[in-house]
């Protein structure tokens, strides 16, 4: 297996020629945003509707987050942020999902056409690029597509980022498990941790890690 680090932007692997090589992920991002779009365009009323992963939120919840926090602009998320968070609430992250959910009362068919045109925006590198968008959009996207049976097939090289990226903020339950155990994504070419491996899909290790779902226990190697 090789080692996840060759395929991070700017990581610490030996040096070599990186012309060309940047920490954007505007591809990535606005190609899963065609995705999500064209899954979401595709849903009964009643899909729309139901559970998604990320408590107590509804896929067209998580549809309406998605629509606010990747296609606002760092000055509109600040200036909304800010005066929710003045105006009503206490806590942040509260003021965070009123404008959240707030984007999710438009139709299904007006969230579907937000996305696809925030796609276009990321595709065209506009606006924020980073880790933290592609984060979002991946383990969003699993949200919704995991509960309705949908394999969204995102590319090992993009769930391999997200799952590093997580793990420089683990809860400290979890960094144990990294201390003790290697997570090898069986379909995609990377790997977390040390000592025995525990093998499972890379949204399934993903989920893990974003207290979406269980440890993987599809095998364990000694």
């Amino acid at each position: 297996m090789a080692e996840f680090a060759k395929y991070l932007p700017l990581s610490q692997r030996p040096r070599v020629d990186e012309t060309g090589v940047s920490s954007h992920w505007d591809a990535a991002i606005g190609g899963i945003l065609v995705r999500l779009a064209g899954m979401l365009e595709g849903l009964t009323p009643e899909q729309w509707e139901s559970p998604s992963l990320c408590e107590g939120w509804r896929v067209r919840d998580v549809a309406g987050h998605l629509v606010w926090r990747v296609g606002s602009s760092t000055g509109q998320m600040l200036k909304t942020g800010l005066r929710e968070y003045v105006g009503t609430h206490v806590n942040p992250m509260r003021a965070m999902d009123v404008l959240s959910l707030r984007a999710a009362e438009a139709s299904y068919a007006t969230l579907v056409a937000q996305l696809r045109h925030i796609a276009a925006l990321k595709l065209a590198g506009t606006g924020r690029l980073g880790l933290g968008e592609l984060t979002e959009v991946v383990v969003h996207g699993f949200d919704m597509a995991q509960p309705l049976g949908i394999d969204l097939a995102i590319d090992g090289t993009v769930t391999g980022a997200v799952a590093l990226g997580r793990t420089m903020i683990l809860p400290l339950e979890k960094k144990e498990v990294l201390r003790r155990r290697t997570l090898v994504a069986t379909d995609a070419d990377w790997k977390l941790g040390r000592g025995p491996e525990i093998h499972g899909s890379a949204e399934a290790i993903v989920l893990f890690l974003f207290g979406r779902g269980p440890l993987p226990a599809a095998s364990v190697v000694e």
